[in-house]
């Protein structure tokens, strides 16, 4: 919220600096995001007065004005149509330097011009280029402009907690200020004279929701003249982001900025039979708004209506048919305090925020209505004129009667770690508007106000005696905590494990929402039967995009490189640990089950003056794989094709297998997948494992294994078998023949092509033979090489390379 400082100190007497008040509010809660100067003086700027205004003799549009500075009489160019002679307006001398630039004297179209006559946008002030800034004409002419007005402030950006709708106001943050720094908060006097009938005789109320609208009231002026604000307060409003409308419609939004509480004006005459009913919308009506917005309305919005028709969105916007115009004379004026669930629901429904909106759906101050309903009619007779009509019309058919709150003073000091007084914090709780009496020696008796729709428990005073004593002045203590002797977690320590061996990989951690598309099952090319389509879905969701619970990492995963990627960044190592959820026919709560995924995209090594660029493939992705597994201890890993698994091109991928079972799957994105995302030119590799699985083979613990003693004995092999035929299947064979005296067996080569069966492939093996009982001889290697020979030929058909 934008907040004026001189504003705020109409209410308490500040003896602070900006910042130094930015600083005390932040420690209180109430956090300082910016602090911007304005109205900062600019030289030789004077009050002039204009003695004559003639025609350009080149320009239709234009016209001469003689000055007077204080000091001499100057001609002055002047394309604006809104002054006329005895007029006091700003004038820029030259040398003045104005946001827009610096002034010179000049000729303009062929009429010396010395100065400008300033607009207040010009001087930085408002956004108003309507004409002239026509000044009091009180004011001496030759004067320092900013010695004359109170230009000069400072804008703090406070950032308001949802809870504490008081603060959204000029009034609110003064208080809280006042409760600080120990003054005197000061309410501004409510004068004015009802001259007007009674107003039982010009309007009548009738609330239908009384649960919707707790209260509602109604006052009338008649007799205004719409027209322009005053400079002062457009120059607030303007200060504090609100649009300057007109007297009438900015004296509501100047309420609103300074008690919190939300009005809306009516043309009275345009409110047929003088009329006002609240009720609900009836489901499928439908209104417009005074943004030019025709509206489909639900049940669960309110709304304020006439004896025809409805004129506004209660505590949301109001309608074209009743909005104030030029030729608005009499003015009904709603002060009211609104359900905050109804009207948050209604505005959530329709899309549609407001000021008003805002703090209605967060709770205004139900007693203040009246004070804010008079607080209005006064400025309005004071800027617009008219008459104001006796009485006010107050539904209001049950008052707030604030329950007491018990605050145990021992209690309180417990928890907060401090020795504060029962008189301490009974003036703290007094300094913010809360009725204190003392129970006993032990125990205050507490009644919250109104405006602090906050509290409502004990807990509520702790914080409040905190927030008044100062975080900065609570000691600094440790909560006692009893060594616990259960181990941590399993699934929580392989977690750290696996984070640390996948960042020293390269690889980067990623986390993304629990909520996926519908569409990624479909993306990903999953059977009808597929658990990727067990759903959970959301009751409320935010979009469409995210209305289900997620049952695979791989959308979340492809989503992030895709990002990635528009942004070009293109060679990545991403990984992400997470949980999925599968939904159960018949149980209310899904399967939860932990998964970690990990992706590598675009080129794993750049091009460079010495060496081409190499874009990622397969066995980047399975060394990654193999890497992790290794470190974790995972034995008897090996990598098998199976089905196609959604989302995997059927060529490029496997199952990963720790013996038997399978613990997760590896291989290349299809290229239907990677076209639906729009990152089909970029190689995309990707891993799942099935953390619940891949636990079942962790070793209990990590143990030593010696180095050999005994010298090791390679020997190569070269088979030619059938495509068909899977290396991991001649890997099997190779270790169950040589058994204990295999240690080690890599395929080192693969051929295809040319001199070569196109139906057969030719693999290279070699062989590490180590006994951990003393040296091999050649014959005893020799002879149990045969041997693996033969079993590969049994088993595969395949047949020894020559040469």
């Amino acid at each position: 919220m934008l907040v004026s400082f001189n504003w705020l100190k109409d209410f308490v007497d500040i003896d602070l600096s900006p910042g130094e008040l930015g600083k005390i509010l932040t420690m209180a809660g109430l956090e300082l995001e910016g602090l911007e100067p304005v109205g900062e003086p600019i030289s030789n700027i004077v009050v002039g007065k204009i003695l004559a205004i003639e025609p350009h003799p080149g320009a239709d549009r234009l016209s001469v004005c003689k000055v007077d500075s204080g000091s001499e009489k100057l001609s002055v160019v002047c394309g604006a149509t809104n002054m006329k002679e005895g007029d006091k307006v700003p004038l820029a001398l030259p040398g003045a330097m104005l946001p827009g630039g610096s002034i010179k004297k000049t000729k303009i179209r062929g009429v010396e011009s010395t100065g400008m006559l300033l607009a207040e946008d010009e001087l930085g002030l408002t956004d108003d280029h309507s004409g002239i800034m026509i000044l009091n004409r009180d004011l001496p002419q030759g004067a320092d402009l900013y010695d004359c007005l109170p230009l000069e402030d400072w804008v703090l950006d406070l950032s308001i907690t949802p809870n504490r709708p008081d603060w959204a106001s000029v009034l609110g943050i003064a208080r809280e200020v006042a409760a600080i720094t120990k003054k005197q908060l000061k309410v501004p006097e409510i004068e004015f004279q009802e001259k007007g009938p009674p107003i039982e005789e010009l309007c009548s109320l009738d609330i239908k929701d009384d649960q919707g609208c707790p209260r509602y009231s109604a006052g009338i002026i008649r007799g205004v003249k719409i027209g322009p604000s005053p400079f002062w307060m457009r120059y607030r409003l303007h200060l504090c982001g609100i649009r300057s409308i007109n007297n009438i419609v900015d004296v509501t939004n100047y309420i609103l900025l300074e008690l919190g509480q939300p009005l809306h004006s009516f043309d009275l005459q345009r409110v047929r039979d003088h009329k006002i009913i609240v009720r609900r919308a009836e489901q499928g009506e439908r209104f417009t708004t005074l943004d030019g917005e025709t509206r489909t309305l639900g049940s669960e919005t309110l709304m304020i209506c006439d004896g025809k028709r409805a004129v506004a969105l209660a505590g949301i916007m109001g309608g074209l048919n009743s909005e104030i115009f030029e030729g608005t004379e009499d003015v009904l004026l709603e002060s009211a305090f609104f359900d905050p669930v109804t009207i948050r629901r209604g505005s959530k429904r329709l899309g549609l925020s407001t000021e008003a909106s805002y703090r209605f759906e967060r709770g205004t101050d139900i007693d203040g209505v009246i004070t804010a309903q008079k607080r209005a009619l006064s400025l309005m007779e004071a800027l617009a004129g008219g008459e104001i009509a006796r009485g006010i019309l107050d539904n209001y058919p049950s008052p707030y009667r604030p329950e007491p709150i018990p605050l145990r003073v021992e209690r309180t000091n417990r928890i907060l770690g401090t020795k504060i007084s029962c008189q301490d914090m009974q003036g703290y709780l007094q300094d913010l508007g809360m009725t204190v009496e003392k129970a006993d020696e032990d125990e205050l008796k507490v009644f919250p106000p109104s405006f602090r729709v906050d509290v409502s428990r004990e807990a509520d005073l702790i914080e409040e005696v905190a927030r008044l004593e100062g975080y900065e002045n609570i000691p600094v203590t440790y909560p006692s905590i009893r060594p616990n002797d259960e181990k941590e977690l399993p699934e929580l320590v392989l977690r750290d494990r696996i984070r640390g061996i996948m960042k020293g990989a390269g690889f980067s951690e990623i986390i993304t929402y629990s909520f996926i598309s519908p569409e990624s099952a479909d993306i990903l090319e999953a059977a009808e039967d597929s658990e990727l389509r067990s759903f959970v879905k959301i009751i409320n969701p935010l979009t469409v995009d995210q209305s289900v619970m997620r049952t695979s990492l791989v959308p979340g995963m492809l989503s992030t490189v895709r990002t990635n990627v528009f942004h070009d960044e293109k060679s990545l190592r991403l990984f992400e640990w997470g949980k999925i959820f599968i939904g159960r026919k018949g149980e209310p709560q899904p399967l939860e089950k932990t998964m970690l995924a990990a992706v590598i995209s675009g080129a794993v090594k750049e091009k460079t003056w010495y060496d081409n660029e190499r874009l990622s493939d397969y066995y980047d992705i399975k060394g990654a794989a193999e890497a992790l597994l290794e470190d974790l201890g995972i034995e008897d890993v090996s990598f098998r094709r199976q089905a196609r698994f959604p989302g995997y091109d059927e060529n490029d991928s496997a199952a990963i297998c720790s013996g038997d079972k399978v613990i997760g799957k590896i291989g290349k994105v299809s290229y239907n997948a990677l076209k639906a995302y729009e990152i089909e030119k970029e190689p995309v590799l990707l891993f799942e494992i099935d953390i619940p699985a891949l636990m079942e083979y962790m070793p209990d613990k990590v143990t030593f294994r010696p180095f050999a003693r005994f010298p090791a004995v390679y020997r190569d092999l070269s088979i030619i078998v059938g495509r068909e035929v899977e290396g991991a299947a001649i890997l099997d064979i190779i270790r169950n023949a040589g058994k204990t005296l295999v240690e080690s067996v890599k395929i080192f080569d693969v051929y295809q092509g040319k001199n070569l069966d196109p139906s057969k492939k030719a693999l290279a093996f070699r062989v590490c033979y180590r006994s951990e009982r003393g040296t091999l001889d050649g014959s005893e290697v020799n002879s149990l090489h045969e041997k693996i020979i033969e079993e590969i030929r049994k088993e595969t058909g395949g047949t020894l390379k020559e040469g």
